[in-house]
């Protein structure tokens, strides 16, 4: 019991280590880990903020057909780009899914991903969010992601709202009122 008391922590620390080295465990751990520093958005995020987007952008759907952004022109509009094998992508995808639910009827969601659709497929099919991804065809002029994920929120006007570069705490009351602010707007 005293060796316990003296060495529990340092053993604690080894264990998270050990299962932090091992691949099948990593992933978990470092999804759990963005979830918890993950912070709300605010409109003020990134630099593009009010910056008008052409939504003349072709996409391609999980039937690996093509959709044009434009059908989204005087939308609200939210759109992320990420990655099956990026722990902080991954970590927002429970918020997303909480949004998504509340807002898919009034806002335009696309998750857009570089990845294959048979990574995509089976990343769905392990965790079952619903959300409608797509794939890019080509690089957009407006939109860019050199990190992953980022986000934009894109207002009826065409203009960007936000962009969000980094996980973030998507389900948040500040999150809903810049959503319902947007919505409110003609």
């Amino acid at each position: 019991m005293k060796f316990l008391k003296k060495h529990g922590s340092t053993i604690l620390l080894g264990l998270f280590l050990l299962l932090f080295l091992i691949p099948q465990t990593r992933k978990p751990i470092q999804v759990q880990i963005q979830r918890l520093i993950a912070m709300p958005p605010s409109q003020s995020a990134g630099s593009s903020s009010g910056r008008s987007v052409d939504m003349h952008w072709t996409i391609e759907n999980v039937q690996q057909q093509p959709v044009n952004l434009s059908q989204s022109v005087n939308k609200v509009t939210l759109i992320n780009f990420w990655a099956t094998w990026c722990p902080p992508c991954i970590a927002e995808m429970p918020d997303f899914q909480k949004l998504y639910a509340q807002y898919g009827d009034r806002v335009d969601f696309y998750f857009i991903s570089q990845e294959d659709w048979t990574a995509i497929q089976q990343f769905e099919d392990k965790r079952t969010y619903g959300l409608p991804y797509y794939r890019a065809l080509q690089p957009h002029s407006d939109l860019s992601a050199q990190s992953l994920p980022t986000t934009y929120l894109i207002g009826k006007d065409g203009k960007v709202i936000m962009r969000k570069v980094g996980i973030a705490k998507w389900n948040s009351q500040s999150m809903h009122q810049i959503i319902d602010q947007a919505l409110a707007q003609p």
